[in-house]
């Protein structure tokens, strides 16, 4: 009869479960207890080490002694099955440690006066300091770290070399702790905020192109082919362009972030300015711009979209598209299939004094340190290729 082959990876996989147990997944601190928990546990075993083979055979109050050392076991058991739970790691909690803490320091004084330089907590006195300074905050830890010094050297005996030297250095170890730990959860939080980033930006992706491949094509074929169906065909057309347009704003829709300095996602402010006459087409990823630079962007685009709705013709459709083909270069065209206009036409409109193509748009644009080319003739439409710098001169004396 075979028999099976004894399982060695069980008695691993025990540990680690009842390691694991009580930690949170949202529990962002709980690695950091599990190596709080091991290394004050360690100080405990050491603290009660020294105080049985050393102190306690020099001490008059044995009794004192082994009490202290128990108790000091005892609370570090007990706090650390406590603090497994976030909710449990509170306010009151923290004072308890510290008050006992402070009460075996303390007891030094009653029980081995004379037995050792140092108290009956030893290096594990700063443990609660240290809790403090973790799950707390800075201002816990070091206040934590004073009191517990200020009770190893309340003694008139203790202003001695170890008990001075350990009391600065708890203070230093809790402030350097709680910078660690602040630094930790906002590594945390920013890898967090662009793992949600990316995975929105490719969850959008992904529907895009379904939505494109499905949707879109059928809409795009009934806005094509209604004006051959009649009155009822151009009413449908007609329907299928709004719905197409309210479909790819809503693929395209993504939040305006300002930054704390001051930038602007420049395709984000872009999407808001497609309609169903308007589409809007830019890159998926983000082109972070000063907020000035986007406020002049928007205003040239705003004053070449009320051109084409002034002089196009009714019906006109426009397309904006937003690309970089240079790392300090964006380059942004703005065309319509409207009625279109010759060189001359534009020179007649400067003439009589309509100015909005020489300052509004080409003017805006030089003073950007970029350029702005018409491109248009009658019956053509209209396109305009705007170029402009990231940070332009204009954008580098700020606001």
């Amino acid at each position: 009869m075979n028999q099976r082959p004894a399982d060695t990876t069980r008695p691993l996989t025990w540990v680690r479960a009842q390691a694991l147990w009580f930690r949170d997944r949202d529990d962002l601190l709980g690695r950091v207890l599990v190596v709080c928990e091991g290394a004050r546990g360690l100080l405990a075993l050491q603290a009660a080490a020294v105080n049985l083979a050393i102190v306690l055979p020099r001490s008059d109050n044995v009794i004192g002694v082994a009490a202290a050392t128990i108790a000091l076991l005892y609370w570090q058991l007990f706090l650390s099955w406590r603090m497994r739970r976030p909710q449990q790691r509170t306010l009151s909690t923290h004072l308890a440690d510290l008050g006992v803490t402070c009460a075996i320091i303390l007891t030094t004084a009653q029980v081995a006066p004379e037995a050792s330089v140092l108290t009956l907590a030893g290096y594990w006195a700063g443990g609660c300091a240290a809790y403090a300074a973790v799950f707390r905050s800075i201002r816990w830890g070091v206040g934590f770290a004073l009191v517990t010094a200020a009770a190893m050297l309340v003694d008139p005996g203790g202003f001695v070399g170890e008990r001075v030297g350990l009391a600065f250095a708890m203070v230093v170890l809790s402030a350097a702790l709680a910078l660690l730990i602040n630094q930790f959860r906002a590594t945390i939080i920013q890898q967090e905020q662009e793992r949600m980033r990316s995975a929105s930006l490719a969850e959008r992706e992904r529907l895009s192109r379904i939505v494109h491949d499905g949707a879109l094509q059928v809409l795009a074929l009934v806005e094509r082919e209604g004006a051959s169906l009649g009155p009822r065909g151009l009413r449908l057309a007609a329907l299928a362009r709004e719905s197409e347009a309210q479909l790819r704003s809503h693929l395209q829709d993504r939040e305006v972030e300002v930054a704390a300095a001051d930038t602007v996602d420049l395709a984000a402010a872009l999407d808001k300015y497609g309609s169903a006459r308007v589409t809007v087409s830019t890159m998926a990823s983000l082109v972070t711009v000063p907020r000035r630079l986007v406020d002049e962007i928007e205003a040239t685009l705003a004053e070449i979209l009320t051109n084409v709705e002034r002089h196009a013709g009714p019906g006109a459709q426009v397309w904006i598209l937003l690309d970089q083909e240079l790392d300090d270069e964006v380059i942004l065209w703005v065309r319509d299939n409207g009625v279109g206009m010759s060189a001359g036409q534009a020179q007649e409109a400067a003439d009589n004094g309509r100015l909005g193509i020489r300052d509004s748009i080409v003017g805006r644009m030089a003073a950007l340190g970029g350029s702005a080319i018409l491109k248009s003739s009658p019956g053509a439409g209209t396109e305009w290729e705007l170029r402009f710098p990231l940070d332009g001169p204009e954008m580098e004396g700020g606001a």
